[in-house]
């Protein structure tokens, strides 16, 4: 009787804790909903059945995963696409799975693919660009800030992270006088994101704050 006091008081705790270690510990015990789906898509993949495993796999999505299993899902989406010659969709999935799971990596079996192998890695690199590129810039290195923000523009980004790359390249012209290409990197930015502000911190800048509000507001 009083072993069970403990664990009753244990089961009580993680009840009612909501961090994030303690919400990944009970979901060992409770399953996702969208498991079930989850498991009969991953099997309809490996049978060649790619058509029912892509709607079983976004079924599962639409149902809720974990993150591990979202990104599961999205990279097997990712490989169906591929494997029927839709490449942007394919890059489309792959963002959504390191979305997800920014660390995730092919088995050794999926990356010598010679199709979806190279798109991932490609992938995998330009959000490995902007990351970089985004730190450079907050420790001051303009110069390879604007070089990384650049090749990570070129290599391809999804639209919100390509405003927020060419937003950066209009801070960084600004800091360096050179109003005339500030003004075009956050042209290109709101042509991307027409919703697009700068957060506060940005926005009071003497620089490019009083540029970006005469662009924003047509002037």
């Amino acid at each position: 009787m009083m072993l069970r006091i403990p664990c009753v008081a244990l089961l009580i705790a993680l009840a009612a804790c909501s961090s994030e270690p303690v919400r990944n510990f009970r979901a060992l015990f409770q399953p996702s909903k969208g498991a079930p789906a989850l498991t009969v898509g991953l099997r309809q993949y490996e049978e060649g059945e790619y058509v029912a495993s892509a709607k079983s796999l976004q079924g599962a999505l639409d149902e809720g995963l974990t993150d591990r299993e979202r990104a599961n899902a999205y990279k097997h989406l990712a490989f169906i696409h591929c494997s029927s010659s839709r490449e942007r969709a394919c890059r489309d999935e792959f963002r959504k799975a390191l979305a997800v799971e920014p660390a995730l990596e092919l088995a050794s079996t999926e990356s010598g693919h010679p199709v979806w192998g190279p798109i991932f890695r490609s992938v995998k690199g330009e959000a490995a660009l902007l990351s970089v590129g985004l730190k450079q810039f907050d420790d001051g290195d303009y110069a390879e800030s604007a070089k990384n923000l650049q090749g990570a523009i070129d290599r391809g980004l999804p639209s919100k992270e390509r405003a927020n790359a060419h937003k950066h390249l209009a801070f960084i012209h600004c800091a360096s006088n050179r109003e005339r290409p500030c003004r075009e990197e956050f042209r290109k930015a709101l042509a991307i994101d027409p919703a697009l502000d700068l957060a506060p911190a940005e926005a009071g800048h003497p620089v490019w704050g009083p540029v970006f509000r005469s662009l924003k507001a047509g002037r």
